[in-house]
């Protein structure tokens, strides 16, 4: 009655190639083989498959008979990573995308590995199960933060699903990646944001990328050219619109923008031109602009012998020239300090090797400068610059904190030192920043949690205990608590600090000394 088991070993073996071979595959094509010293617990421990047939057949565009050979193996060997894998790729191979991630998902539960995370991500994205992918792709560059181009296929994903700070964080990792359109998406998102500096950057990046001049990325540095009342780069924008893509204006929000613009530029060559203005669209007074200066262009004398540029190109070889030195002569002119003598210049550490430390504090210097000079535009791109060398920096994310507060930018502000606070999580001055930023923009609360959640990484802070006293006593309406938090701030603190006796003279107004 009892069948030994190397006869029930024999017997699943033989019943395994019976079925493979009913399925239109022989023995040399797939070969399996037992492991050495296997047990009865195939599923925990499953034999070894020879997959380079199957392999091959994926190479040679046999899908369909790829994925049948596959699910056989499947069946018989539910717990073979290697047979998932596999049929995974074949599904993808027949843009069966669900099924894939399925057969991956399958293979994660089995065996982590981070490519099966990075293929689960891929299928989910190619079947548009958006939120998995993302789930998957941020699994994934925990160990490889290096890959870039992952990092670009995430914020395209982040972006498309309106997670705009999200977006932005990934794009910030695959800059040198990005390629016209990712660029016209980065500044959309900081336009969006009113970072009209960064997005500026971006509209100006996205051009300098693409091969043919687009209205994209014109009309976004136009839209930022209104908002900053710059009417000159505005009237060159809006010219440039209408040479590359004749009429656009007029189909945008823009064009009554345009039409005011040329109209109180150039009013006098529209009407020495006999053009009635206030009649006139924003597409035909540009064609009439660009029309005269074709003109202009063809009636020029053209004399023999050596020419010389005409004055407007000595002045713009003049500031090409004298670009390097364009933050000095800003700050002058705002009635900042002198330049520096030869002693502090030589005096500052110069960097001659040419490393990435040494940039980035160059970068960094130059930023405080700007900074302490009341030039807080210079100084946020300054900041920016070291930045790219170095994104974990968390002393230039707090200088961007610290200029974008200065610049008006409360959101931006906040979301740096929130950055900083990131890759330097022990640095009580930026909690502290962010303490006072987040006062007026978290609900009294989240507010509250926040101060609480600083009280538990700096336990013996008392500026920390001081703001959470006064929140409790204040705005709480939590005398007793409070009354807790002013005594610990007088046992920890010098007789002689004056946080000690401002909490005891609270104290005695609780009555609690």
């Amino acid at each position: 009655m009892f069948i030994r088991l190397e006869n029930l070993r024999t017997l699943a073996f033989g019943s395994t190639l019976v079925l493979i071979g009913s399925s239109g595959c022989s023995e040399q094509e797939l070969k399996v083989e037992p492991a050495p010293n296997s047990s009865v617990e195939a599923t925990s421990f499953p034999w070894q498959v020879d997959l380079e047939p199957v392999i091959e057949m994926r190479m040679e565009g046999k899908t369909d008979d790829a994925i049948a050979r596959l699910r056989v193996l499947n069946e018989s060997y539910p717990a073979s990573v290697e047979v998932l894998v596999q049929l995974g790729r074949a599904l993808m191979d027949a843009e069966q995308f669900s099924l894939a991630a399925f057969r991956f998902e399958q293979a994660i539960s089995l065996k982590p590995t981070p490519q099966s995370y990075l293929e689960a991500a891929e299928a989910h994205q190619r079947s548009r199960d958006f939120e998995s992918a993302i789930e998957r792709y941020y699994v994934y560059l925990r160990s490889h933060p290096e890959d870039q181009a992952r990092h670009l296929d995430l914020a395209r994903l982040l972006a498309s699903q309106n997670r705009s700070t999200d977006a932005l964080n990934a794009f910030s990792k695959a800059n040198e990646l990005a390629n016209s359109e990712d660029c016209l998406m980065m500044a959309n998102l900081f336009q969006g944001k009113n970072l009209f500096s960064q997005a500026k950057h971006w509209f100006e990046q996205s051009l300098s990328r693409s091969e043919k001049t687009s209205t994209g990325p014109l009309l976004g540095l136009l839209k930022i050219a209104k908002i900053q009342g710059n009417d000159e780069e505005a009237e060159k924008l809006i010219l440039e619109l209408e040479k590359t893509s004749p009429g656009v204006l007029e189909d945008s929000e823009l064009g009554a923008y345009a039409s005011k613009v040329l109209r109180s530029r150039r009013l006098a060559e529209f009407i020495s031109l006999g053009i009635e203005v206030g009649k006139t669209s924003s597409s035909s007074l540009a064609q009439a602009l660009l029309s005269e200066n074709a003109v202009g262009k063809k009636e020029q004398v053209v004399a023999a012998g050596p020419k010389l540029p005409p004055p407007s190109a000595f002045a713009n070889e003049e500031i090409a020239s004298h670009d390097s030195d364009s933050e000095v002569s800003l700050t002058q002119t705002q009635g900042a300090p002198k330049p520096m003598s030869l002693a502090e210049a030589f005096a500052a550490p110069i960097d001659l090797v040419g490393n990435a430390s040494g940039a980035i504090e160059s970068s960094l210097e130059l930023g405080r400068n700007s900074f302490l000079a009341g030039n807080y535009t210079s100084a946020l791109l300054h900041a920016r610059d070291s930045l790219k060398d170095n994104p974990t920096n968390a002393k230039a994310w707090h200088l961007c904190s610290q200029a974008h507060f200065q610049l008006g930018e409360n959101d931006a502000a906040e979301m740096t030192v929130l950055e900083a606070i990131r890759h330097d999580p022990l640095n009580l001055e930026l909690r502290m920043d962010y303490l006072r930023l987040a006062r007026d923009s978290l609900s009294g609360q989240r507010y509250l949690t926040e101060l609480e959640k600083t009280r538990e990484a700096f336990p013996d802070s008392v500026e920390v205990l001081w703001e959470l006293a006064r929140r409790y006593h204040l705005v709480e309406k939590m005398p007793v608590t409070a009354a807790v938090l002013y005594r610990k701030i007088v046992q920890i603190s010098p007789n002689e600090s004056p946080l000690a006796q401002q909490a005891k003279l609270e104290l005695v107004k609780l009555n609690d000394l």
